[in-house]
């Protein structure tokens, strides 16, 4: 039997308002995690879910199914609730999703991650908008990438619109933060070629030949890579144009690159 919640002052629901600020999330360790396929991926990739709350008129409330009974047997204490709209507005960014839990953070370190022989790495640097970085995690589950690398992070990865961006693959793919002076050593030892992107090289990204080992950089939506990766990268590729815009977003970019590295796999 779940537990009613129509009050906005129960302490349960009082935590999860204060995650949609950042400190509360270092502070705490936990983050917000919103829908039903997002928390599937969250638990089948071994995240553990503090509590769920469940909107009144989700058919779950009156029902169950066996991949949502999977996610609450991994919920702590048993700490599931069905909630009124009013408390469920409080809590979400998303009013459609229906269901919203708390999960602990999950950190993946850099010198815990095993390289593969193939290595294939994603690399954001400088990138501002949650949505694009959520974006280059979902294509970077997509073509089967080895982790994605946030470096000098300027945003929050747990942030909730860089979950619900990446659709829940931030559980999927190995996520991890680094800084630029421990990042690039880190490289050198595993041999990894950094193949950096600018729109300012002749190098057609269709024409080029990717390393077996390889991270690609992408930078910022408004600035571009920094000029310490240009001065560290095996080789710069470019995306040609032939419109008015003069740059693509950071997380386009991003995935029309990873689908070349994944048609040249396919092919070698």
């Amino acid at each position: 039997m779940l537990k009613r919640i129509t009050s906005t002052k129960f302490s349960q629901v009082k935590l999860a308002q204060t995650l949609h600020k950042k400190s509360t999330r270092d502070q705490e360790s936990l983050f917000i995690v919103e829908g039903a396929k997002e928390l599937e991926l969250a638990v089948d990739n071994g995240v553990q879910l503090h509590s769920i709350f469940i909107h009144e008129e989700h058919p779950l409330v009156k029902s169950s199914s066996k991949p949502f009974n999977k996610v609450c047997d991994e919920v702590e204490d048993g700490s599931i609730f069905h909630v009124t709209d009013r408390v469920f507005q409080s809590m979400c960014y998303r009013s459609s999703s229906r269901i919203v839990a708390i999960a602990h953070k999950h950190d993946v370190r850099l010198e815990d991650f095993e390289v593969a022989e193939d290595a294939f790495l994603v690399i954001c640097s400088g990138i501002e908008k949650p949505g694009n970085l959520g974006a280059v995690m979902r294509s970077a589950d997509a073509v089967g990438a080895h982790a994605v690398i946030v470096e000098s992070p300027v945003l929050d990865v747990f942030n909730p619109n860089v979950v619900r961006a990446s659709i829940g693959t931030l559980f999927a793919v190995p996520v991890i933060l680094s800084d630029f002076e421990i990042l690039l050593p880190w490289l050198e030892q595993h041999g990894i070629a950094v193949i950096a992107t600018s729109p300012d090289t002749d190098t057609n990204y269709s024409d080029y030949v990717f390393p077996e080992r390889l991270a690609i950089v992408v930078g910022s939506e408004a600035h571009g890579l920094e000029q310490r990766w240009f001065q560290v990268a095996k080789d710069v590729v470019s995306i040609p144009q032939h419109g008015q815009a003069d740059s693509l977003n950071a997380a386009m970019s991003a995935t029309i690159v990873m689908y070349e590295v994944l048609r040249q796999r396919n092919q070698s």
